[in-house]
């Protein structure tokens, strides 16, 4: 079996454990800011939507801007100490939640909770790639994120089922949940990331330059329509939340079954023609959907965007893989995922200017163009530059 996993069989079950640890995390978190608050706070702190959805925008604020820094103390200090810290912070915010009946509070309690968390991507996506097999680099960054994130949405309607009915018990779910995570954490106290030799020659630092365009366009493009897309598919295409939700399962479903296949073909052959081709699949899917396309056509944009995303995702990976330098490598990352998070942060107040004052259609058309330029710009750095 372990023959055909993307990780060394050498420090697997603690890496796996990690990954749980992590998963329990943000199916903690989405459960909380999107499940709970939106029941409890107004029924038992007495807060209003204005400030618990504060909460979640310091939070993610918090987290997102000081990723670089997180990365270094994942690296440095130890990322056993770090996760443990995460699983403590999260833990605590539940514990002192029933409390938070000024908003004051709550905030600076989601700000603590933002910051602890932003060590666990830098120092999880560097795990990964240190612990890869050799020519699997691109299966294992993108198995990783894989595994974690169906957690979010385990969380959300896991958490949002019971709160509607009882938020207490919701509560006590979580810190259940919490609880279990903050033992698992405490249990990979000692551990630290592997810190490979210095390399002989110095890293070209202009060359991180290259990676900030896909890093910022890749989350700055979906989530120019990431807020109306309810209201876009009721109203233009005719579809109600069941069946988008239906189409995004198609898309999703179709590109996590075939990642093992992009993954391996990114591994053998390269990245370079996975990542293009799929930020030029994800353009086109947004071009047409500005244009209200038939039920019919609709479902093949689903799987068209799910290959294009299957693409894209192990692309991305054995780029960052095979080009970081390995020094820092999680402050490094750590600093790509807040440009990244810069583009989630973006992407709607623009969309919803492009709407105003340009009409519905407008967004997707800017985010087809983004992926568009992002597919050029990547053939012409590729084609005058050569990277190992």
């Amino acid at each position: 079996m372990f023959r055909y996993l993307p990780w060394a069989r050498e420090g697997l079950f603690v890496f796996l454990r990690l990954v749980l640890a992590v998963g329990l995390m943000e199916g903690v978190r989405s459960g909380y800011f999107a499940g709970l608050l939106p029941f409890y706070a107004p029924e038992h702190l007495g807060l209003g939507p204005a400030a618990f959805t504060l909460a979640f925008t310091f939070h993610q604020l918090s987290e997102n801007l000081s990723k670089t820094f997180g990365g270094l103390l994942a690296e440095r200090v130890g990322f056993g100490k770090t996760v443990s810290l995460a699983a403590f912070a999260g833990f605590l915010t539940l514990l002192l939640t029933p409390m938070a009946h000024a908003a004051w509070l709550l905030w600076v309690l989601a700000v603590l909770w933002g910051l602890s968390m932003s060590t666990l991507y830098p120092g999880l996506m560097t795990l990964a790639s240190r612990i890869a097999v050799p020519g699997r680099e691109a299966r294992a960054l993108s198995f990783t994120l894989t595994l974690v994130m169906p957690w979010v949405g385990i969380g959300l309607v896991g958490v949002g089922q019971v709160a509607q009915k009882e938020p207490e018990a919701a509560l006590t779910l979580l810190l259940a949940a919490q609880g279990v995570t903050l033992l698992l954490a405490l249990s990979l106290f000692p551990f630290r990331i592997p810190i490979p030799q210095k390399a002989r020659e110095p890293y070209p630092l202009k060359r991180l330059l290259f990676f900030l365009p896909a890093g910022f366009g890749q989350t700055f493009a979906p989530a120019l329509v990431s807020l109306f897309i309810l209201r876009y598919a009721k109203e233009e295409l005719a579809l109600e939340p069941i069946a988008l939700g239906g189409l995004l399962l198609l898309g999703g479903g179709l590109a996590f079954g075939l990642l093992p296949f992009t993954g391996r073909q990114v591994d053998r052959r390269g990245y370079r023609f996975a990542l293009v081709s799929g930020l030029l699949l994800l353009a086109l899917v947004m071009a047409r959907l500005a244009f209200t396309p038939s039920p019919g056509e609709l479902a093949l944009l689903a799987a068209l965007g799910g290959l294009g995303f299957s693409l894209f995702l192990p692309g991305w990976n054995g780029f960052l893989a095979r080009n970081l330098p390995e020094e820092n490598r999680a402050a490094i990352w750590g600093g790509l995922m807040t440009v990244e998070g810069l583009g989630v942060a973006l992407g709607p107040a623009v969309g919803g200017l492009l709407w105003e004052t340009l009409g519905i259609k407008a967004p997707f058309l800017a985010g087809s163009a983004t992926f568009l330029l992002l597919s050029l710009f990547y053939t012409v750095l590729f084609w005058r530059m050569r990277w190992n």
